[in-house]
């Protein structure tokens, strides 16, 4: 049986515990899009490599 105090701590706790995942959810977040810029500049450099080479020709 819950009594008021263990009430409230397990309150605290799923509050504690979903503010975290928030954050790791942020981060996971950021982190795809970090990838996702870093393979957009790849692609275009080789698209600019290619162009440059195509141009020599």
């Amino acid at each position: 049986m819950f009594t008021a105090g263990s009430h409230e701590l397990e309150k605290d706790f799923l509050k504690k515990k979903i503010k975290n995942y928030g954050k790791a959810d942020t981060q996971s977040k950021v982190a795809m899009k970090k990838d996702v810029i870093q393979s957009s500049d790849g692609s275009i450099q080789l698209y600019e490599d290619e162009h440059k080479t195509c141009k020599k020709r």
